[in-house]
């Protein structure tokens, strides 16, 4: 998978924790996007917010944040009682897509999800150790159910934070990375400000 030297090239990982994936893909959406709008060179995936509603609660959307591509994750006619299918090829596409934005060296990758297939060793598990093998900061968000998995593939590397965590200012500036904006997900949430 990858090797980490301790001393020069530990892996700069940051997992945002969380239990409701609704406000988590909400979150780190607005996390991708303030970013870019300030400036970061950031690759990776996130929860794209179309105009139109969507037909199903498994029209899956996410947007490249590099090329800007938006793909429809979702298979059609996937409303499972359990969960959503995943159309392959887009999978690969967004792979694809996230790899070829690795080669220009960004700032940060941000993926909104580590979800079920990246656990069983699938989805974007390959292209999450490139990442980490390449020593490119990477955030993910990543369910409580697959800390076990994703602790395994990270080699117990990676910093674990909640949503709405300071730490994220924190963890952000330590890469030279600054935001001059605030995050807050819903009015029951407190809002997060960015330091100095």
């Amino acid at each position: 998978m990858f090797r980490v030297n301790r001393i020069s090239a530990t892996p700069r990982i940051l997992a945002i924790v969380y239990t409701d994936g609704g406000a988590a893909s909400s979150y780190i959406a607005e996390l991708g996007y303030r970013l870019r709008e300030a400036g970061t060179s950031i690759a990776g995936i996130v929860q794209y917010k179309p105009t139109l509603p969507a037909p199903s609660r498994c029209a899956i959307e996410v947007e490249e944040l590099t090329s800007r591509f938006v793909l429809q994750l979702s298979e059609d006619g996937a409303d499972q009682p359990f969960g959503c299918g995943i159309d392959p090829e887009a999978l690969a596409e967004a792979a694809a897509l996230i790899t070829a934005a690795l080669r220009k060296h960004p700032d940060v990758v941000l993926l909104n999800k580590f979800g079920r297939l990246e656990a069983e060793g699938g989805g974007l598990r390959e292209t999450i150790a490139e990442a980490i093998q390449l020593g490119t900061p990477l955030i993910a968000g990543v369910p409580r159910r697959n800390l076990g998995p994703w602790r395994a593939l990270t080699k117990g590397l990676a910093e674990e934070i909640a949503i709405g965590s300071s730490r994220l200012y924190q963890w952000l500036a330590a890469h030279r990375m600054m935001l001059d904006c605030e995050i807050a997900l819903a009015p029951s949430m407190p809002t997060i400000r960015a330091a100095g």
